[in-house]
């Protein structure tokens, strides 16, 4: 076993990392255990080969759970180390306000100069018919639910959520600098690239 120091969002890296080596050694197992087949008796050799491979992945499967083992250590560590810093309230706040933004901003993204606003409605014909007796969509217009008042309102509101979520997202990077040790042992720390 040998320390490591690294950052809180070095450690997240890690633990990517030691996430896709074990999800691509299991499924490769579980590839093998579960879906090799033969088209008929080849001899001994064949039945050879199908065993070494067998215990081959027994090996790398056993291999993956001690990958799946550290990985755990290592988001409790990290998770523990967030909540003392208050990483983990902060990406609640930024998860919530980048939700609340992105929707601010499809909203505004799909007002269309081809909408039309309350007060045109009335120009428009008792009944729009369509071209195309299948689709009712081309025998109706969108409808501009919100006026210019209401628009420039979101759109401060959506301006300012997003100076909002840099500056947490600037926070948040600042307490991912915060350095934490833990032990690996040389294996671990190889397939994560250490």
């Amino acid at each position: 076993m040998k320390s490591h120091t690294l950052s809180l969002s070095r450690w997240h890296k890690v633990a990517e990392r030691l996430s896709r080596s074990y999800t691509e050694i299991t499924q490769a197992a579980r590839n093998t255990f579960i879906n090799t087949q033969v088209n008929g008796f080849l001899g001994e050799a064949q039945v050879a080969r199908l065993r070494d491979e067998a215990a081959l992945q027994m090996i790398r499967l056993h291999r993956a759970f001690t990958l799946q083992d550290a990985l755990a250590n290592i988001r409790q560590a990290v998770g523990e180390a967030n909540a003392k810093t208050g990483v983990s309230k902060e990406l609640a706040n930024y998860d919530a306000l980048s939700r609340r933004h992105k929707y601010l901003e499809s909203i505004l993204a799909a007002q269309s100069s081809e909408m039309v606003n309350f007060d045109e409605m009335p120009q428009l014909p008792k009944q729009l018919v369509s071209e195309d007796r299948y689709d009712r969509s081309k025998g109706s217009v969108r409808v501009r639910m919100l006026d210019n008042e209401m628009v420039n309102s979101l759109r401060v509101e959506a301006d300012e959520l997003r100076i909002k979520v840099y500056a947490l997202a600037d926070r948040i990077s600042d307490l991912n600098r915060e350095r934490l040790s833990l032990d690996l042992s040389e294996d671990i720390a190889q397939a994560a690239g250490l």
